[in-house]
């Protein structure tokens, strides 16, 4: 993807007036491709739409499938907007590390909020290809120049993330989705919701964890197929 290329957008509301709302807004502003639209999370998940999208506008309360449910069966979502009537979801959103959260109506001004929270997000992704091989981290108020090949695994610490490797260990003031962004995905794969590891550490997968070290590294089960198809196997 070229940086002059638009982000498709996919909409998941089965309120036809916020729907149609969001697709007009998503209309006006340069950079946003709207791909689809789709009444209920069960109809997004039978069509397979999720793999093109780079940004979900995705409701919660919806028949069969909540929006909720539907991120928990996700193993690499698309950057994520809730779109909904209540705020009694707000805490279990941010669990799923969700880029922002709107409630209905939405205005313009604050669904353009959304979208440059996005777009940001997006727009700091490491391309593989051009990758640095290093990344600076901000650690006891210094930046630290880090070596993306000392990097054995990554956990998420409430707030903050720890980064492992052989030497030291660092600590930093992130979510797990926005860093694995960052890294890119040509070395690193996310295997549970706290961990990402990176792939040419990995000594063995057992019994649903992973072995790097001395290290027991857990794998949810909706991480599992992405893992196991970033193998390498004969």
């Amino acid at each position: 993807m070229t940086t002059s290329d638009p982000y498709s957008c996919i909409i998941i509301d089965d309120d036809p007036v916020a729907r149609a709302v969001i697709q007009q807004f998503i209309s006006e502003v340069a950079g946003l491709d709207l791909v689809a639209f789709y009444e209920s999370a069960a109809d997004a998940v039978l069509d397979g739409a999720m793999s093109s999208a780079r940004i979900l506008f995705l409701d919660v309360e919806m028949p069969k499938m909540t929006g909720l449910e539907l991120l928990d069966t996700m193993s690499d979502p698309p950057l994520v907007v809730l779109v909904t009537s209540k705020t009694d979801y707000a805490v279990d959103a941010f669990g799923f590390e969700v880029v922002d959260y709107l409630v209905k109506p939405v205005t313009f001004q604050r669904f353009m909020r959304a979208v440059n929270r996005c777009k940001s997000i997006l727009e700091s992704q490491i391309d593989p290809g051009n990758a640095p091989g290093h990344v600076f981290v901000k650690s006891e108020g210094k930046l630290i120049k880090l070596v993306l090949k000392e990097i054995e695994w990554i956990e998420a610490k409430g707030d903050y993330v720890l980064i492992h490797t052989p030497k030291q260990d660092y600590f930093i003031h992130s979510t797990m989705k926005r860093l694995s962004e960052r890294l890119g995905t040509a070395e690193f794969v996310r295997v549970h919701r706290s961990f990402i590891v990176r792939l040419d550490q990995i000594f063995d997968i057992e019994d649903g964890s992973i072995r790097i070290g001395n290290k027991i590294i857990p794998v949810g089960a909706s991480f599992e197929d992405a893992l196991l198809k970033r193998l390498t196997m004969l």
